[in-house]
Formats: structure tokens, C-alpha cells, sequence
């Protein structure tokens, strides 16, 4: 039996946007809110993958990066270990299409992450980077204070933001979020 290309393609690439629409979350600052329990700003300290595997299952290697900084949940310092799915582990590498990139979280980057607790990931991991390439932004110094760099539409800080501008928006987004929990 034969199969017509005009019929594979269109097949192929309805499967292969599919799949991707399964990679990466599109949230608002509010929506990222209600889904994570922190958001460190602050400096890149530590980067290191950790290998797992579950029982009858593939390997996984999941990228750890620490943050410190200020959680800005709650106003107070805090050191961050956040993980994503992806990366490279003694020369194995897993590499997953909504990892960030590497120039992302670097050690000594300014960065703001968003993280929620997470189970099944294995013994040495406990919080992930939410909505992993979705989960970090850069953070750069200017005039007018700390900008965070928008990653376009869709993504939690869609556009270029003052860092004291989007600690307003997280503020107005964590008050919804406690009188829904109250509810």
C-alpha cells in the first residue's frame, strides 16, 4: 500500500504541533501567580544536573539552579533550588525543547524564577522552575532601577517590565490568589 505525501504532511504536522502545545504553558503574571508558591529575584549562585532513574523507566536529568535573592511572595531573602527537565549529566544529555537556554542561568546572571513543589521527579529534587523556559526571566540594571526582560506573549512577563512595576502586578495577583483560597 502506498501513502500519498498530501496526506502524511498535513497528518505529520497536525501530530508535530500537538505535541508541542503539551511543552510549553501560556500564563498571564496572574495565572503564573495562582500556579507557583514562589519568585526569587536575585543572582544565579549555583548550576548542576542531577540524574534519576524510576523503576521500568528512561533516565531523566533534570538541571538544578540555585537563586539567591528576595522571594517576592513574602519579602524576605531567600535561597532557591529550582529545577527543570533537561541538561547534561557526566556526559549524558537530555535535551527537552522548553528547557531555557544556557545564557538564561548562568552563574552570576540576574535573573526572577518561578517555582511550585513538585513530586516524581526524583529523590534529589523537590521544586521546579515553572513552566520551565516559561519559569525564568533576565533581569537588568537601568536608570530608572531593575528591569525584568519580557519574553513576548503568552509568557508570565510578556514585555520589558520595572521591577517595582511588576512587584505591584505580583502583589494584585497574590491578593486574588488568598481571597480565592479563602473562598
Amino acid at each position: 500500500m502506498r501513502i500519498h505525501h498530501w496526506f502524511v504532511a498535513p497528518l505529520a504536522l497536525a501530530l508535530l504541533v500537538r505535541g508541542g502545545d503539551a511543552c510549553v504553558e501560556s500564563l498571564t503574571l496572574p495565572q503564573m501567580v495562582a500556579k507557583t508558591d514562589a519568585a526569587v529575584v536575585g543572582t544565579v549562585v549555583d548550576v548542576h544536573t542531577v540524574r534519576w532513574q524510576p523503576e521500568d523507566d528512561d533516565r531523566m536529568i533534570y538541571t538544578v539552579v540555585t537563586v539567591e535573592g528576595e522571594d517576592l511572595y513574602t519579602g524576605q531573602r531567600r535561597t532557591l533550588e529550582a529545577a527543570f527537565l533537561g541538561g547534561v549529566h557526566q556526559g549524558d544529555a537530555m535535551l527537552v525543547t522548553s528547557m531555557p537556554a544556557p545564557s538564561e542561568y548562568r552563574i552570576g546572571n540576574e535573573v526572577l524564577v518561578f517555582s511550585a513543589p513538585v513530586e516524581g521527579w526524583g529523590p534529589d529534587v523537590e521544586r521546579c522552575m515553572y513552566a520551565a523556559m516559561g519559569g525564568i526571566f533576565r533581569t537588568i540594571d537601568t536608570r530608572r532601577g531593575p528591569v525584568v526582560l519580557g519574553k513576548g506573549e503568552g509568557a508570565a512577563v510578556s514585555r520589558n517590565t520595572r521591577l517595582a512595576d511588576l512587584r505591584g502586578g505580583i502583589s494584585a495577583a497574590l491578593e486574588t490568589k488568598s481571597g480565592e483560597a479563602q473562598r
